[in-house]
């Protein structure tokens, strides 16, 4: 069993976050290609799922980020 101390455990978890990271960049770039063509009533839901993954992208930045080790000064 991995301990979240385990440098191996959180290195893992951080190729799976970056993982995420592109899958989600995929969906919403492929959102805005449907989005483009649709009328301009019917945009509204999608315009919302573009920002809900935007949101999950910070959120999953801020993660990898605090698993990052912290850089030692000179």
């Amino acid at each position: 069993m991995h301990s979240a101390n385990d440098p191996g455990a959180v290195q893992g978890t951080g190729r799976h976050l970056e993982h995420a990271c592109v899958s989600l960049q995929n969906a919403a770039v492929e959102l805005e290609t449907v989005l483009a063509r649709l009328p301009g009533d019917e945009q509204a839901d999608l315009h919302e799922a573009i920002g809900t993954i935007m949101e999950t992208l910070q959120l999953i930045a801020s993660t990898h980020a605090r698993l990052e080790p912290p850089i030692a000064a000179d």
